[in-house]
């Protein structure tokens, strides 16, 4: 059941983002809200902070405090939104589970999985889980498809405070040279041995990742799809010819649902 007044509170809040400021009478005939509750509202807004009155032209404008309902939000939810029916697709198609992840900082995030419909999912990963940026295939990926200049800042800081030497024994050059050849082949794999602990867990068998980057049109990649299996069900030419045209033709589908989804955002701010 909806509830009236928070929706209204919702409106008026969108109403003023897009149009800077309004009076109380705009409001209630733009947005068909009763006048008396615009003003019951507004009074509530300025009361907490998110709107102030002008005193000479009685409009009423957003403040900086309103910024603040943003900061638990990220572009990685989004995007795991618009990839869930992408990723349960591949699931449906190859039972393996699949992972979409994103580098917030210099940590590689899981967003969205779907080992638990999954009927070959060894293991179970929670959502929002942070993963070693280096340790797996999805983050080698992403950065394979950043400029030079944000890998070499994402590698320094992990050289800086000891954590490039947790997760490789690699130098920072050496990394990105092997970044180069996951750009060029467009997939990175990486493979872990049974009953070794990885954030958290231990396998029970060995594992095989494939993931394909999430590139938008500069060319910079958002994100990757990770689909992982059991090493001895799976060769590696197998999952190459079964598996990677699959993923790349979803991510290409993301890419494209993420656009379209822009371009409408942008076309209602117009209309509105």
């Amino acid at each position: 059941m909806m509830i009236r007044s928070l929706s209204n509170g919702l409106e008026i809040l969108i109403f003023l983002n897009k149009r800077n400021s309004a009076s109380a009478s705009e409001l209630s005939q733009k947005l068909g809200i009763p006048r008396a509750t615009v003003y019951r509202i507004l009074n509530t807004l300025e009361e907490k902070g998110f709107v102030y009155k002008h005193p000479d032209n009685h409009r009423y404008y957003m403040t900086p405090k309103v910024k603040a309902l943003s900061d638990g939000y990220r572009d990685g939810d989004q995007l795991a939104i618009l990839s869930r029916p992408y990723l349960l697709n591949i699931t449906e198609t190859l039972r393996w589970p699949v992972a979409l992840a994103c580098i917030s900082g210099v940590e590689l995030i899981l967003r969205d999985n779907t080992d638990k419909i999954s009927p070959l999912a060894i293991e179970h990963f929670s959502n929002g889980y942070p993963v070693p940026i280096l340790g797996c295939a999805s983050g080698p990926c992403i950065l394979a498809h950043l400029s030079l200049a944000k890998q070499r800042d994402i590698l320094n800081v992990l050289h800086d405070t000891g954590h490039l030497r947790e997760q490789t024994n690699e130098s920072v050059e050496e990394i990105i040279g092997s970044l180069k050849t996951i750009r060029k082949q467009g997939y990175s794999m990486h493979s872990r041995q049974r009953n070794k602990s990885y954030v958290g867990y231990t396998r029970i068998s060995d594992l095989t990742s494939l993931s394909v980057p999430i590139i938008k049109k500069n060319k910079q990649s958002i994100g990757a799809i990770t689909i992982r299996y059991a090493t001895p069900a799976v060769t590696k030419e197998k999952a190459l010819q079964d598996f990677l045209p699959v993923m790349v033709k979803t991510a290409s589908s993301i890419i494209e649902r993420v656009v379209a989804n822009q371009t409408a955002e942008q076309e209602n701010i117009v209309l509105n």
